[in-house]
């Protein structure tokens, strides 16, 4: 079975090098107080986190995390890169501010962590990278307190069927098989030096739902939205608002992202 975690790893490490320099994470706007917490999940997460434990699975390089650490929470974020878990250590001491960060595999993570939590977050390119959703999920639950909020805002599926110029489908919504690919770059700007082998997983909203759901939370809210907040896709135009972003060959056809809002009852 192909080392995923090995090769996954390894390019992240390179790409958190070459996001940390970039314009589409903007350190040093984010340093001097620009938000990086996009509408979608900022919609979903309650206005005040003041004193709130907040769990961020697949944190990256910890710029999410310490949003939440800025509004007054108690943060833990959780990567497997350890590239990724440094620079968030020094971006937290950069910002002046409080934060824990665990470097290790999602799946591993109560290895290392016993506790519960009042909000689980992931967002964005996260689920992609896992091969057992329902594991996944029930990682979520492990760290919910009774009551518990989880706040999920994800790629939609659709965004990622499609051959390179948009013309066909490439990938079928049904693929159990993961898709092994090598790469010459990131999703952001100056990243053409990262290279190596990704390994990726789609899973059908419908299992993401499921396995949460089988997991023992309830669905308190599923929405989906025609635009991303990023633009992080090669073919991407202004949406008509800022920070709204379309694919050009399918602008406000097809869902790009979506959130789910979960509480843990059982």
């Amino acid at each position: 079975m192909i080392d995923y975690l090995k090769l996954n790893k390894e390019q992240w490490d390179q790409r958190t090098k070459a996001h940390l320099s970039s314009e589409f994470y903007d350190v040093p706007g984010w340093l001097a107080g620009a938000e990086s917490l996009k509408a979608p999940e900022l919609e979903l997460l309650p206005q005040d986190l003041n004193g709130l434990k907040i769990l961020h699975l697949q944190c990256h390089f910890g710029q999410d995390t310490l949003s939440f650490a800025r509004k007054g929470a108690i943060v833990t974020g959780v990567d497997l890169s350890p590239a990724a878990i440094a620079a968030a250590r020094e971006l937290t001491q950069k910002a002046g501010l409080e934060a824990r960060f665990i470097n290790c595999d999602l799946y591993s993570l109560p290895q290392h962590l016993d506790e519960e939590f009042d909000i689980v977050f992931t967002s964005y390119g996260t689920i992609t990278w896992l091969p057992d959703i329902e594991k996944w999920a029930g990682i979520v639950h492990r760290y919910l307190k009774p009551g518990g909020q989880f706040v999920f805002a994800e790629f939609h599926n659709m965004a990622y069927l499609w051959n390179e110029d948009r013309t066909a489908i490439k990938y079928p919504y049904f693929n159990p098989e993961p898709i092994i690919e090598p790469i010459t770059k990131s999703y952001t700007d100056g990243s053409d030096g990262v290279s190596g082998t990704e390994v990726n997983w789609d899973h059908t909203i419908s299992s993401v739902v499921t396995a949460l759901l089988n997991a023992g939370l309830t669905l308190r809210g599923f929405r989906e939205f025609d635009y991303s907040p990023y633009n992080c896709f090669d073919d991407m135009v202004p949406a008509g608002k800022e920070g709204h972003w379309h694919l050009r060959q399918m602008a406000g056809l097809i869902p790009l992202v979506y959130t789910l809002d979960c509480v843990k009852t059982v």
